[in-house]
């Protein structure tokens, strides 16, 4: 599993696990206000910049929701990693991912270089 201890395997997975309930908390808070929002519109007459104001906010929560849907997988995966026993791994080169990295960024699945070079990448 590479430089990682078993103190830091823990840290990671509890790490993890509080990522987890922050993603499912941010979630069901978003859910219950776009429903609460959408019962208020119905239950009163508002106007049409009401109405698009509503629409704004639902979407932009609905965005919000979809990030944190990512991050519950990328977390789900990470986890997978981990019983497979590939955590740690950089998922380009092989490497050994910097103890520091993953304790930054639990989720990372590249060491710090590919990362750079995959988001310095030009888009064809």
């Amino acid at each position: 599993m590479n430089q990682l201890s078993s103190e830091d395997f823990g840290t990671l997975q509890q790490r993890l696990a509080f990522m987890r309930k922050q993603a499912l908390d941010e979630i069901e808070t978003a859910e219950a206000e776009i429903e609460s929002t959408l019962a208020a519109k119905y239950r009163e007459a508002g106007s049409r910049s009401d109405d698009i104001e509503t629409l704004r906010f639902e979407e932009i929560r609905r965005s919000e929701i979809e990030i944190d849907r990512s991050m519950l997988h990328k977390i789900e995966e990470a986890e997978h990693r981990m019983m497979e026993g590939g955590y740690g791994i950089c998922a380009d080169c092989g490497e050994p991912i910097t103890r520091e990295r993953l304790l930054a960024l639990p989720v990372a699945t590249r060491c710090a270089a590919c990362e750079e070079k995959k988001e310095t990448r030009p888009l064809r």
